[in-house]
């Protein structure tokens, strides 16, 4: 490949998915729970739209197994922030793995994983000093669920609408994305949790005309009110910006407002960065923007730079109701603190302060806001634009008006045949998700934002 992969524009030699995608995919169905993936019930349905397989990434672009090349205008779910496969990254794993690649955890940790620590404390907000790492979101989710149960003795927890936090028992409990996802386990997932509507600007269940933040003071009734049935909260938590459900902005002092609110109930609060953390919306953190400091703080994704770690960050004060160890650790994992990931982490932390990448997601996110901002004014399928830095989703609409159920996934598939890789987001699936790879070239994104423009003039 060449050495300029990362920085190029789409190339296809075949029409995606090409046959060695295919046969690739004829064996997973073989060897996969049928359960994992939608893909074989959609080449049934549909007409052969299998996935893509990815053979090679790097920088913004993905190659995949029939030799065609695309942009990646997802970051691979807002893991690649510093790029696919970036050289320092590539680089701190290679050197990790000729020494130390697993140790043991809370036992006898590694180095790395007591570095990455340090790192966390330095970076994160306010006192936010003292960490519990784990491999994946739905472990930082549940670890601070965890540490508010065991923070404050209550029991339940206050989750919101279309809040995505993760697909384990306890994460699901908290997840409001879609309750397909939770119906199955029900028995097991969310018994003492309780959902409220978020604040959506574009979709208001009050229907505002403009927005006067109803839905906060249906929250601090709920909460303040020993009739409502929300005694006994822990927890409120919530995501800075709703990411896999659609990115839905909050309006401005929601944030802010909602942790009064958990304060003023004895509640912590948590925010989940998962997805907005690490400079995604041009802040080291989104919450960041309102002033707010959380009492948990859970990030992943970009964190590993491709590798699977994640953390809840709390204070002192709040990790200390862990109370000390009585000879084995309540809450702990075999590959806690995984070397290779501590050290991958450590190298994404680095790339995001020496390239400047953060400030950089703010400007370049304010050229793409207003592409996108343009887009929305001139194409009537476009229902609404909403995000910040690089974070921004596209909701879509029928030729009615009526919101397009479904949309996101449809222009998913036919952006693969102009090169471009985005998700579909929304419980509904209707929003274009474009949440880009921090070092996505100007080219680049212009160019996607080009055969956006291009499908929604194939639909008018």
């Amino acid at each position: 490949m060449s050495a300029a992969l990362g920085t190029l524009l789409p190339e296809l030699r075949v029409a995606p998915p090409g046959p060695i995608a295919s046969a690739w995919v004829d064996r997973l169905a073989r060897v996969e729970c049928p359960a994992i993936t939608a893909r074989r019930s959609r080449r049934a349905a549909a007409g052969g739209r299998d996935p893509i397989v990815w053979a090679e990434a790097r920088g913004a672009n993905v190659v995949d197994v029939d030799g065609n090349r695309y942009v990646d205008l997802s970051a691979g779910f807002a893991v690649a922030a510093v790029g696919h496969r970036h050289p320092r990254v590539v680089e701190a794993v290679q050197a990790q793995a000729g020494r130390l690649m697993h140790a043991m955890g809370d036992l006898f940790p590694s180095r790395e994983k007591i570095a990455l620590g340090e790192r966390l404390a330095e970076r994160a907000p306010g006192s936010l000093q003292q960490s519990i790492l784990g491999a994946n979101g739905s472990d930082a989710v549940e670890a601070a669920i965890k540490t508010a149960l065991v923070a404050t003795g209550r029991s339940r927890v206050l989750a919101f609408s279309g809040g995505y936090h993760g697909m384990s028992l306890g994460a699901l409990g908290v997840s409001g994305y879609r309750d397909a996802f939770r119906q199955p386990f029900a028995s097991f997932a969310g018994r003492q949790e309780l959902r409220l509507p978020y604040a959506n600007p574009d979709d208001c269940v009050f229907a505002c005309a403009t927005c006067d933040q109803r839905c906060l003071r249906t929250t601090a009734q709920l909460l303040g009110s020993d009739v409502s049935g929300a005694e006994d909260i822990a927890a409120i938590i919530v995501e800075p910006i709703q990411a896999r459900g659609g990115d839905v902005v909050p309006p401005k002092g929601w944030l802010r407002a909602l942790q009064t609110l958990a304060h003023d109930a004895g509640a912590l609060l948590i925010v989940d960065e998962i997805y907005t953390g690490f400079g995604r919306t041009g802040d080291w953190f989104a919450s960041e923007r309102e002033g707010v400091v959380p009492d948990l703080l859970v990030v992943g994704k970009a964190l590993g730079g491709g590798l699977p770690i994640s953390a809840c960050i709390g204070t002192p004060e709040i990790m200390n109701a862990w109370g000390a160890s009585a000879g084995e650790a309540i809450h702990t994992m075999t590959f806690l603190g995984n070397p290779m990931s501590a050290a991958a982490g450590l190298a994404v932390l680095d790339v995001l302060e020496e390239e400047a990448l953060v400030s950089r997601a703010a400007t370049e996110g304010a050229w793409l806001a207003e592409r996108l901002d343009a887009l929305a004014s001139s194409r009537p399928r476009v229902r609404a634009v909403r995000g910040r830095g690089m974070m921004w989703g596209i909701a879509l609409q029928q030729a009615d008006g009526s919101a397009w159920a479904g949309g996101g996934v449809e222009a998913m598939h036919a952006l693969l045949r102009h090169g471009f890789i985005v998700s579909p987001g929304g419980p509904a699936g209707d929003v274009i998700s474009v949440s880009p790879p921090l070092v996505i070239t100007r080219e680049q994104l212009a160019a996607g934002i080009d055969a956006i423009e291009a499908w929604l003039d194939e639909l008018a």
